[in-house]
């Protein structure tokens, strides 16, 4: 999906037209005070809103997925967390054999 020059609206600075969109950032660009970066597509669950109803809904797919990537990170997180305090008291168990 291409991003760059959709109209957006956000709550504080109004409807302005996306310059660029790269590696987590989108730059928009307002008519009344220029040109703003945000986090992508984090801001689109707050305070931002693509007003073409296509790109609005690749925009949630997005954060979906991202949500469903940082709760998959989370949890192997966890895992490693679990599996290292689980060798450590095993390895603590052994010494005092």
């Amino acid at each position: 999906m291409k991003i760059e020059q959709t109209s957006v609206h956000h709550v504080r600075y109004g409807t302005g037209t996306v310059v660029t969109c790269e590696e987590g950032t989108i730059v928009v660009d307002f008519p009344e005070i220029g040109t703003k970066q945000f986090l992508f597509p984090d801001a689109f669950e707050r305070f931002m809103k693509a007003e073409d109803p296509d790109c609005a809904a690749e925009i949630a797919s997005r954060i979906i997925m991202k949500k469903a990537e940082a709760e998959a990170a989370k949890k192997e997180q966890e895992a490693r967390l679990h599996a290292l305090a689980e060798a450590r008291a095993n390895a603590g168990k052994s010494k005092k054999k």
